[in-house]
């Protein structure tokens, strides 16, 4: 089936999305980073829904148009109803437009939780899901949450374990891994990067009962307050857009929180003048400071705001 998939998603891919013409390159901030990523969240790739292909397709594209560029992460959601075509057309694009080498997908509802679009279990989704991605990256992923380093930072990627629906839900197991990556990471010394499409319960005031990481939320706090290190925790789901005040970042202690607006799907929250579709972040890590800039990427452009973490 591995092999099948991929043929298909090759040809697909060839006709879904036709390039719209050449796009510049853009670069980091300020020069020598030391360490550079791109995060997309709520892809939501829809089996007929050729807006999606072509946000995704531009996407793709201008993220690769960096002149540097250490890896590529999607924070979940990345299919609409979780089918094997939706992800034939997430990864079919990504395959023929993306030349980043690191590339991490994260779980989210949608493409783990059954619906009436799909005739799986959570076990069919979750072991669609490795599978797809250990095809399309070569990688040999095991459990939907896993961890990569990369370029000597620990990226760290949650997933929930049941069909919580729009919640989340993560065993003794998970968390004791995430324990363990933790405290591997204090002996590198720099800050870590984690990674989960559930937000977790305290972060966000303005969002639906049930949009949180369920009732391992305090856990996962605790386990990140009590490391030595720096953490910034990446998380989408809620659409939540921008804000002129920067809200959608958080920093409580050594945890930076900060909600990745939607890039497929409408952003239903925020006050800043734009909430356009195809925004995602543009990550630079420096010695002294981490630097968090909004950029659309289907737009080629740059949104004026950015959010920065001191180290």
């Amino acid at each position: 089936m591995n092999i099948f998939y991929k043929i298909i998603a090759t040809i697909l891919a060839v006709f879904v999305y036709f390039p719209l013409g050449n796009i510049a390159d853009f670069s980091p901030k300020n020069e020598d980073p030391e360490l550079v990523f791109s995060v997309l969240s709520d892809v939501h790739m829809e089996g007929n829904n050729t807006e999606r292909f072509n946000l995704f397709g531009e996407g793709i594209r201008d993220v690769n148009s960096a002149t540097r560029n250490d890896a590529l992460v999607f924070l979940g959601d990345n299919t609409m109803n979780g089918q094997n075509i939706e992800h034939t057309f997430f990864y079919g694009l990504l395959d023929r437009y993306n030349h980043i080498e690191n590339v991490l997908v994260t779980s989210g509802n949608h493409d783990l939780c059954p619906s009436e679009q799909n005739s799986g279990d959570y076990n069919t989704q979750a072991n669609q899901f490795i599978s797809f991605y250990n095809t399309f990256t070569d990688e040999d992923i095991e459990k939907a949450y896993y961890s990569r380093e990369i370029n000597g930072y620990k990226f760290i990627v949650l997933a929930s374990e049941s069909d919580a629906g729009v919640q989340q839900y993560i065993s003794a197991e998970q968390l004791a891994w995430l324990e363990s990556e933790l405290k591997s990471a204090e002996s590198m010394g720099n800050p870590v990067f984690i990674f989960n499409h559930y937000p977790l319960n305290h972060t966000w005031p303005f969002v639906w009962t049930e949009g949180h990481v369920g009732l391992e939320s305090e856990l996962i706090h605790l386990l990140m307050r009590k490391s030595n290190n720096q953490i910034v925790y990446f998380s989408g789901h809620l659409h939540m857009g921008l804000y002129d005040d920067k809200v959608s970042s958080i920093k409580e202690g050594n945890v930076t929180y900060i909600s990745v607006p939607a890039f497929g799907a409408d952003n239903n929250v925020g006050n800043a003048d734009i909430q356009d579709k195809g925004m995602g972040l543009y990550v630079e890590v420096y010695e002294n400071e981490i630097l968090v800039r909004v950029r659309n990427y289907a737009e080629h452009e740059w949104m004026d705001i950015e959010y920065t973490v001191g180290l």
